[in-house]
């Protein structure tokens, strides 16, 4: 029943077999542990580290101890962190009013697979409106702009870029909480992969880009762009200096400031230059490639010290001693204060949303350079320097300069574009005249889109002009379009929409094992559009039925158990639809339960003493054999190495079978001699072709007095033939014996002979007698609850409890045989699963603060058995 837990180490093991001790090396991970109270923030440090030529580092910049280890508070932010109201405020935003129907895009890299759930804790905490996928303002996709596959997470000691997700997704909520948001996942923190997700964020239509991210320019470089959008970049963190892609003459380069309350001045609120040393603050510079834009022409303080490309443009916060408090669990675990110039880009992106479309064939970034009135519509930032250019490159001023630009937003005049006006109305269920809420408005061209309040409610600040289609759709109704809509500038248009709902139906089925088990699966379905949420199936039928409205959807199914790939299935659903699923175990690595290796394994995990288990036999000459409890205290036998070390006669080997091995130990038993045999089981190998005897292997001879051999038996032992022999060298690591002349055959044993006379001995582990090819495995799946019973916990569900093999009470690899919580609302707790073959087996279940149980099992094979426990209290408890 047992299968081998993986065990990832190092070990220097000498080529002789001389004494000594072996050498271990452990890779640490940075811990991040979640604190009760507020961290005493005192120092800084960034997110990602420098990065080579053709890849980009984040700029988000974390707010920390003076030990530079981060401890996020579980409780909430940082009480010196901003808030969203200290942005609105300090920076005169109509956050509360404006932005309907405006999506904000993100582009960053790798996954943040807690996005969203962290958005949604951050905005709580706040009081603003929720912003998820069912309600349609938040999406997540790849490069690609699809949902699935997201790339990996990219948190590492050089960058942990989720924490620059949550932070960008945080501060354009704080922004624009009335903003749709989407989050574009590069593949890698490549520049290639970078600017793959840009030119997909224009593909799909952004009007607003945030970039918080950079590396410095070089000769060559290039970024996708299109009019119309506006698309921000972070300016660096390392002070003075050019990165791109904010020197891109179509990007609004974003610098950065330090923010401070300040009740004596009639803003309430004071702004320098972010520097924090020489080598922490904003970048800015004069580019050494890019051509000087059209709209930094004339500034005589400019013309006089850089007649290229200049940054920045304008600025926002960005010193994380005035960071945001924000939300993050996949890079760290909590309430975190951030800040850097990754915190500055977002802003005024969202800013942008705020001000309104963009003109269709304009520069966006030249909006705060044509505004008439900048001195009204932006606050100059005259205080600071980060660095020692000796002019207005470094050096803040009156007017533009490079630290701050024009200065940051003043409310958002100096971020608009041509004439808006606004559509608004109602949406209602044309049966029963109640509101409808929740349902998205849409607007083409433009992909303008918003979504109904608690009374129905909406409204679509665009550009004045004429549209093709306004249409409102939500799910359990028929999509109501209007065309041909005109929206006069600075006037408000009235559309009121009533939405019929179709006649329901019933989709129903089961979800099953595709690859040979065909058991029922545990499988969440998700249905394209249904705000109530995934549907389960039964852990022990794999049967499923939802109520939808009749129509077409599209399917998410995964499970939950290990080793299966995702599906995605279309339906059309009547009046009563009958829609199974089987999903397919991934063959290539073998992870799901009931699958393996074709032929017969064994790691004699959990045995113990000189007795075999399983129908494996142990032969001796006198008492003393091969054993399963490592009298000697021998390391386990290599399964994988690297080559020698140079200059040396040692190997390093970097991954071991682990506790589970059989060994042959002469030194132990010296002076006696040694002669034992293990043998195996027999074992099917019909319908095979070239099947091997494979086993990892640690032969250490004294001198030329011990042997080790394999022989093979194909007729169920009565004649056997060596097919493998050693002496006096050493055997390390795997050993694969082709065995052609056992193709076909139904009673195939393999066994291990051990011949000992000095301090030798021989280790065995990792057997396989057959073929590596995955295959299922004869047996079946054990599923169900363990609750507690007694007076005073009865139906509570236990979570951590062990099921396992009564006779051998190891755990299983996790999380395999441990009860766990379930998103499934019918398994609220204490729900566990594992393969076991097929007939009567002996299960034992344990848990802290309970007695113990144990339970006679029959297990059907390619099917679910049910036992669910209930477990006392333990005696004293």
């Amino acid at each position: 029943m047992r299968k081998p837990l993986a065990v990832c180490v190092a070990i220097v093991l000498p080529l002789a077999m001389a004494s000594g001790a072996l050498a271990a090396t452990t890779a640490l991970s940075r811990a991040n542990p979640a604190a009760s109270a507020t961290p005493d923030l005192t120092t800084n440090t960034s997110v990602c580290g420098p990065v080579p030529k053709g890849f980009m580092r984040c700029f988000a910049v974390m707010r920390t101890p003076s030990d530079h280890l981060m401890t996020p508070d579980v409780a909430g932010p940082p009480s010196t962190a901003l808030t969203p109201a200290d942005l609105e405020s300090a920076y005169k935003l109509p956050s509360a009013t404006a932005g309907g129907g405006q999506t904000v895009t993100i582009v960053d890299a790798g996954d943040d697979p807690t996005a969203e759930s962290d958005l949604a804790v951050f905005r709580s905490h706040y009081g603003l409106p929720p912003c998820t996928t069912a309600n349609g303002c938040f999406t997540k996709v790849n490069q690609e702009g699809q949902a699935s596959p997201l790339p990996p997470v990219d948190c590492s000691s050089s960058g942990c870029w989720p924490v620059e997700e949550s932070l960008d997704l945080d501060t354009v909520s704080s922004v624009c909480p009335n903003c749709n948001i989407r989050l574009i996942e590069a593949d890698s923190d490549s520049t290639a992969d970078l600017s793959a997700a840009e030119a997909r964020a224009l593909v799909m239509g952004a009007k607003f880009i945030s970039n918080s991210f950079g590396s410095p320019e070089y000769s060559g470089e290039g970024w996708p762009y299109l009019a119309g959008v506006a698309v921000t970049a972070s300016a660096g963190d390392d002070g003075y200096g050019v990165n791109f892609p904010s020197a891109d003459p179509d990007m609004t380069a974003v610098g950065g400031t330090t923010l401070t309350k300040d009740g004596s001045v009639k803003r309430g609120w004071d702004e320098t230059v972010w520097s924090t040393s020489t080598t922490e603050g904003t970048g800015s510079g004069c580019s050494a490639y890019e051509p000087q834009p059209s709209f930094q022409q004339g500034i005589p303080q400019l013309d006089a010290v850089c007649q290229n490309r200049a940054t920045t443009d304008v600025s926002a916060d960005a010193n994380p001693v005035s960071g945001l408090g924000i939300y993050d669990t996949t890079g760290e675990s909590g309430w975190l204060q951030v800040g850097g110039t990754s915190l500055a880009s977002p802003i005024i992106a969202a800013t942008y949303a705020l001000a309104g479309t963009p003109q269709a064939g304009t520069d966006p970034n030249a909006y705060p350079y044509h505004d008439p009135n900048q001195s009204a519509d932006l606050n100059d930032v005259t205080q600071g320097s980060n660095g020692n250019c000796g002019n207005v490159l470094c050096t803040a001023g009156p007017g533009w300069d490079g630290p701050t630009g024009l200065g940051t937003p003043d409310g958002v005049k100096a971020f608009q574009s041509g004439p808006q006006g606004q559509i608004s109305g109602q949406v209602t269920d044309k049966a029963t005249g109640q509101p409808v809420a929740g349902a998205t408005v849409a607007a083409q061209p433009g992909n303008y889109v918003t979504r109904t309040d608690s009374s129905g409610d909406y409204e679509l600040s665009l550009e004045a002009g004429s549209y093709t289609s306004l249409t409102v759709s939500d799910f359990g109704y028929t999509t109501a379009t209007d065309s041909n809509v005109t929206v006069t500038a600075s006037a408000a248009t009235t559309k009121n929409f009533a939405l019929t709902a179709p006649p329901s139906g019933v989709l129903s089925g089961t979800v099953t094992d595709g690859s040979g088990q065909g058991w029922p699966l545990h499988a969440e379905i998700t249905v394209s559009g249904d705000p109530n949420g995934p549907v389960w199936t039964s852990p022990y039928t794999g049967k499923y039925s939802v109520s939808l409205p009749q129509g077409s959807y599209t399917l998410e199914v995964s499970t939950d158990y290990p080793g299966y790939v995702d599906q995605t299935v279309q339906v059309k659903v009547g009046a009563s639809t009958t829609q199974s699923i089987a999903l397919a175990a991934d063959l290539t690595t073998c992870t799901a339960p009931g699958y393996g290796p074709d032929g017969l394994t064994g790691n004699f995990a959990g045995w113990t003493g000189g007795t075999p288990q399983d129908g494996w036999a142990v032969r001796s000459h006198g008492r003393a054999g091969w054993r399963f409890d490592d009298p000697g205290n021998r390391p386990p036998p290599p399964s994988g190495s690297i080559p020698d070390l140079a200059g040396t006669s040692d190997t390093v080997f970097d991954q071991f079978t682990g506790d589970g091995f059989a060994v042959a130990d002469a030194g132990y038993y010296a002076p006696r001699p040694l002669r034992t045999a293990l043998t195996s089981p027999p074992v099917s190998l019909a319908g095979q072709t070239a099947p091997d005897i494979d086993f990892d292997s640690a032969y250490y001879p004294d001198g030329g007095r011990d042997t080790a051999q394999v022989q093979l038996s194909t007729d169920g032992g009565r004649r056997w033939v060596t097919v493998w022999r050693q002496s006096a060298a050493n055997a390390l690591g795997p050993v694969a014996i082709p065995v052609p002349q056992a193709a076909g055959k139904t009673r195939v044993e393999a066994r291990w002979v051990f011949t000992g006379g000095g301090l030798g001995y021989w280790a065995v582990g990792g057997v396989l007698v057959g073929t590596a090819t995955c295959a299922p495995q004869a047996g079946g799946l054990i599923a169900g609850t363990v609750t507690a019973s007694g007076s005073t916990g009865t139906g509570s569900t236990v979570n951590g409890a062990q099921v396992s093999d009564a006779a051998s009470p190891e755990p299983y690899p996790w999380p395999e045989g441990i009860s766990l919580a379930s998103a499934d609302p019918a398994l609220a707790g204490g729900y566990y699963w594992l393969f076991a073959p097929a007939g009567s087996q002996r299960l034992s279940v344990t848990a802290a603060g309970y007695a113990a149980a144990t339970a006679t099992v029959i297990v059907t094979k390619g099917a679910v058995t049910q036992k669910n426990w209930a477990l006392p209290a333990a005696a004293g408890g």
